[in-house]
C-alpha cells in the first residue's frame, strides 16, 4: 500500500511540475491572480490561449470547463454561418400576387404578397441601403399596371417557423429590444421606440408621448416612474404575437422624449400593415385588410393559390451582417444567421435546426463538441454552455479560413471600436486585441485574437460565471490579462 502511495505522489508531482513549467508565464499568472480575488472565490472560470500558427498551448485554466458564455456564443454562430453559407450569401424578399390583372381597369383581382426570405436588414438602422424598401416595393407594384386590389396585402413569413423566441429565453428579456426574436419577415430590427416624458421628482409617474414606428393594435400599460438615476431601468413585458405590453421600472427624472425600446410583437403583420398603408397613401385602392399567412392559417383560410413573382430584393452580403453582429453584438442578426444555417441544412428555418446544424458543423471540423450546448445563436439563453477551448478551437479554424479577413474584421478592437472601445486604452493591448465580449448578470466573457509584441498570433477565451464583484471591476481585471497577452515574448 505504501509503495502505491509513493508511486502516486511521484507521478502526480511530476505531472503538476510539468503543468506549472509549461504555463509558467505572465499570462497564466495574470489569470491566477484574478481568481485569487475575494470577489471571485465562488466564481467559475474557463481560460485558454493558443498560438494559432503553431497550435502551441500558451496558457490554460479549466480550459475544458463548460460555462454560460453570453454573447461570445455569437463567434460560434457567425463563424459557422460564414463558413457554411459564404461571405457573399444574401437573403431575398419577393413580391408576388395571385389572381388576375385586368389591364383595362388597372385592377388586381386577387391578393398582393410579401414573401420573406429571412432578411434581417429591412429598414434596419445598421443598413442605409435597406431603408427605402417600401418605396422600392411601391414602384414595383405600380409597374404591374394596377392601382386597385380586390384582396389584401398578405405577409408570408413561412421561411422560418413561427416560434420567434427560443424556448430557453427568459420572460424578462423577450419583450425588450435585445430580446427581439427572428422572423421570416423581420423589419426595423424588430424594434419599436417608446418616448417617455418623466416627472420632476422621485416617484412621479411618466407619460408615453409617442411610439415609433406606429405598431398597429399595440396597447401599453405604463407603470414606469421617475427616479434619481442616469440610465434606463425600465423593462417591457409581453409575449410574441401579443399586442398588450406592460412597462415597469424607472427612468431618469426631468426628461423629455426619453426612449425605451421594445420588440415588435408581430414583424410580419407590421410589414403587411406598413406596405398596405404606403400603397393607400400613394393612391391605391385596397379592399381587404392587411394580414399574414399565420393569421389566415389560424382562420382556416385556404393558402394553395398559385402566385406570380414580380419583384425581388436582396439583402446586403452576409459578411456585412456578420460585421454588425459581432461589432455591436446584435442579438437579432445572430438569431437570423443561426436559422439561415438550419434552413440551408434541413430546409426549415427553426431554432432547433440551426443549433443542430451548427453543432454538427463544428464537430465535422474537428472541434470536440462534448460540453458545447447550443440553444440559440446570440448567447441570450442561459442554457448555452461552452468552454474556452471550444471558442479557441473555433477561432483557430477561422484564422486559417479563406473567410478569415471578413470574420476578423467583424471583431471589436480594444481601445478603438465596438464593445471594446473603452478597453485597454493607452496600454500595450490598445489596438492589438480583436475580441467579442459577452455580458449577462453573473457572466462576463471575452474571446478573440491578440497580436503580441513579437508578432505572434494568439487566440484566447476567458469565461467567468457567478462573480460577486461588479462587471466594471471584473472588466478591469480582464484588461490586465489582455495586456499580459499583448506583451507575451516567448
Amino acid at each position: 500500500m505504501r509503495t502505491w502511495v509513493v508511486f502516486f505522489l511521484i507521478v502526480y508531482g511530476n505531472c503538476y511540475a510539468q503543468h506549472v513549467e509549461e504555463f509558467d508565464n505572465a499570462i497564466q499568472s495574470s489569470v491566477e491572480s484574478i481568481m485569487n480575488a475575494e470577489s471571485l472565490k465562488h466564481a467559475s472560470i474557463s481560460f485558454f490561449v493558443m498560438d494559432v500558427d503553431s497550435n502551441q498551448v500558451i496558457a490554460n485554466m479549466n480550459g475544458n470547463r463548460s460555462l454560460v458564455p453570453a454573447s461570445t456564443m455569437k463567434l460560434v454562430t457567425t463563424a459557422a454561418a460564414i463558413q457554411i453559407l459564404g461571405s457573399y450569401y444574401t437573403f431575398e424578399t419577393h413580391l408576388e400576387y395571385d389572381g388576375k390583372i385586368d389591364s383595362a381597369s388597372r385592377i388586381l383581382h386577387g391578393n398582393l404578397y410579401v414573401k420573406g426570405g429571412g432578411d434581417p436588414t429591412l429598414g434596419s438602422k445598421y443598413f442605409k441601403e435597406s431603408s427605402s424598401f417600401l418605396s422600392e416595393w411601391l414602384q414595383a407594384t405600380r409597374e404591374l399596371g394596377i392601382d386597385s386590389i380586390t384582396g389584401s396585402v398578405i405577409a408570408d413569413a413561412t421561411w422560418m417557423t413561427d416560434d420567434m423566441v427560443p424556448s430557453t429565453w427568459v420572460w424578462g428579456d423577450i419583450a425588450n429590444y435585445y430580446g427581439a426574436g427572428p422572423c421570416g419577415l423581420t423589419v426595423y430590427d424588430n424594434t419599436y421606440h417608446l418616448s417617455f416624458d418623466s416627472g420632476q421628482n422621485n416617484g412621479d409617474s411618466t407619460v408615453v408621448e409617442c411610439i415609433r414606428p406606429y405598431v398597429p393594435n399595440l396597447v401599453v400599460d405604463n407603470r414606469v416612474i421617475s427616479a434619481n438615476i442616469r440610465s434606463d431601468q425600465a423593462y417591457i413585458f409581453g409575449a410574441p404575437y401579443n399586442d398588450f405590453k406592460i412597462v415597469e421600472g424607472k427612468i431618469p427624472k426631468k426628461k423629455i422624449g426619453f426612449e425605451v425600446k421594445g420588440s415588435i410583437p408581430d414583424p410580419a403583420y407590421q410589414v403587411a400593415w406598413d406596405f398596405n398603408w404606403n400603397l393607400i397613401d400613394s393612391g391605391f385602392s385596397i379592399h381587404g385588410s392587411p394580414t399574414t399567412i399565420r393569421l389566415l392559417r389560424q382562420k382556416g383560410v385556404s393558402l394553395d393559390k398559385k402566385r406570380v413573382r414580380f419583384h425581388s430584393m436582396r439583402s446586403p452580403s452576409l459578411s456585412k451582417i456578420v460585421y454588425w453582429t459581432n461589432l455591436l453584438s446584435v442579438n437579432l442578426f445572430a438569431e437570423h444567421l443561426l436559422r439561415a444555417v438550419g434552413k440551408s441544412r434541413y430546409n426549415q428555418g427553426s431554432n432547433f435546426n440551426g443549433a443542430a446544424a451548427i453543432s454538427k458543423y463544428w464537430a465535422a471540423q474537428g472541434v470536440e463538441t462534448l460540453g458545447m450546448n447550443i440553444h440559440d445563436g446570440s448567447g441570450l439563453s442561459r442554457h448555452n454552455t461552452i468552454s474556452a477551448k471550444h471558442l479557441v478551437d473555433v477561432l483557430g479554424i477561422m484564422h486559417h479560413s479563406k473567410y478569415s479577413k471578413s470574420f476578423k474584421s467583424s471583431l471589436p478592437v480594444a481601445g478603438k471600436t465596438g464593445t471594446l472601445k473603452t478597453m485597454c486604452v493607452g496600454t500595450s493591448a490598445h489596438g492589438k486585441v480583436r475580441a467579442k465580449s459577452g455580458t449577462m448578470s453573473r457572466v462576463k466573457s471575452y474571446a478573440g485574437y491578440v497580436t503580441t509584441k513579437k508578432d505572434r498570433n494568439l487566440a484566447f477565451a476567458i469565461i467567468v460565471n457567478n462573480h460577486s464583484c461588479s462587471h466594471k471591476i471584473l472588466k478591469q481585471k480582464i484588461e490586465k490579462v489582455m495586456v499580459a497577452l499583448s506583451q507575451y515574448e516567448h
